[in-house]
């Protein structure tokens, strides 16, 4: 193919974040995605908070409202009210589509069934990639800079040599069902070893009677497969009030996502990774979408300034790992040391868990679910609640040790 400016393997929202942004710029862009389909087949339950899609520029018919959460173990719950919403669900396919239509208005060229296989290396940058079509033509596409959006494979990092990929990762089983009965106004987690050891079951519901079920194991502290449970998670629902009555699965989605924390580095010479691939997630609930979108808004905007002084060197595209770090990597790293300690966690120290959240209110709770730490809310939750400062004092001594 023709020289580029930019070629972004993968065209998840993390590549179509930056592709809009670059292509805007006038810069040559092209996104290379291996599936026939943007947002298809889906990988992710879609979860995020309503502020994130508003300041990201989601159009609000593209994500469904949550009035109300409760979490479940074995013998404890918690329950909490939001007017107005927190969270939401997302259209993930319809979310992926309308990135991808804003990055062609912006300029950037698509190609679909476009699988990358390989980074082209020239004196120890990255020049371009290797990739194969639908039909099965090898292709190279060359590039001045190239963008690793392959997700968890982290494809182009590992063959560049920029870092050596994930050990753990969060894999999930999960029904989108038809389900005319379900409560939409709620989403309900489940803890424990009855539907999910090292992780958790949930509901989310998306609209017009669309709930996606589904199972997450944490592979590297389990061995277990999600789908195992799924089954037994959607027979005993009612168990938890869930009202599955009627219910019957549409689609069925398989996806993993790393839950490692932020990659050791995301950038080399003429490279930059975004999304999973830089291991930006939160690992606290395995949710990427907001993370992968800010990723990729960022990198876009470093890779612009980059291609401006014509400088893809490491040292200058590590500003965008340093902006990262500064503004994200506080709350990341905390998420994952939280997932690393209770992926372990046995029933009765859930319902200890459980216990604890309940001590946080309404606000307090979101604040959390939602991987914010770093924020006053933390001060008033541990001022009035001595078991949880004991575990946050445990928590902070995980933290150090794993900085070290």
């Amino acid at each position: 193919m023709n020289p580029f400016d930019v070629v972004i393997a993968g065209g998840g929202p993390g590549g179509l974040c930056a592709a809009k942004i670059l292509a805007a710029r006038g810069y040559r862009v092209v996104v290379l995605e291996a599936n026939a389909e943007i947002g298809s087949p889906t990988r992710t339950t879609g979860g995020t908070f309503i502020q994130d899609a508003i300041e990201l520029g989601i159009p609000p018919r593209l994500y469904h409202a949550l009035k109300r959460g409760r979490m479940h173990s074995a013998h404890r719950s918690v329950a909490r009210e939001y007017s107005p919403p927190l969270a939401c669900i997302l259209n993930v396919r319809g979310v992926f589509q309308f990135l991808a239509e804003r990055a062609v208005d912006a300029g950037a060229q698509l190609q679909v069934s476009a699988t990358v296989k390989d980074v082209v290396m020239e004196n120890d940058t990255v020049v371009g990639v290797r990739a194969q079509d639908g039909r099965g033509r090898e292709m190279q596409v060359r590039a001045k800079l190239t963008i690793d959006g392959t997700g968890y494979r982290a494809t182009l990092c590992k063959r560049a040599g920029v870092h050596s990929g994930f050990q753990r990762f969060g894999v999930g089983a999960e029904y989108d069902m038809y389900a005319p009965h379900y409560d939409e106004r709620e989403t309900v987690g489940i803890v424990g070893s009855m539907f999910a050891p090292a992780g958790y079951a949930w509901t989310a519901p998306y609209g017009n009677y669309r709930v996606r079920v589904g199972v997450g194991i944490i592979h590297g502290d389990s061995t277990e497969n999600p789908a195992d449970y799924l089954d037994k998670f959607v027979s005993e629902a009612e168990k938890f009030n869930i009202n599955l009555k009627g219910a019957q699965p549409l689609e069925y989605h398989h996806g993993l996502i790393p839950s490692d924390g932020m990659a050791t580095k995301f950038v080399g010479n003429g490279i930059m990774a975004v999304g999973d691939a830089a291991g930006q997630p939160s690992a606290l609930l395995g949710e990427g979408i907001r993370w992968a979108m800010r990723g990729g808004m960022l990198a876009g905007t470093v890779a612009a300034e980059a291609l401006h002084v014509n400088d893809v060197s490491e040292t200058f595209l590590a500003q965008y790992e340093k902006q990262w770090r500064k503004t994200y990597g506080k709350n990341l790293r905390i998420a994952a040391v939280i997932n690393r300690r209770i992926a372990g966690w046995n029933d009765a120290q859930w319902d200890e868990g459980i216990e604890l959240l309940n001590q946080l209110n309404a606000e307090q709770f979101g604040h959390a679910l939602a991987s914010n730490f770093v924020s006053s809310w933390t001060l008033w939750a541990l001022a009035g609640n001595p078991k949880l400062l004991r575990k946050s004092l445990g928590l902070a001594r995980d933290l150090l040790i794993t900085r070290k």
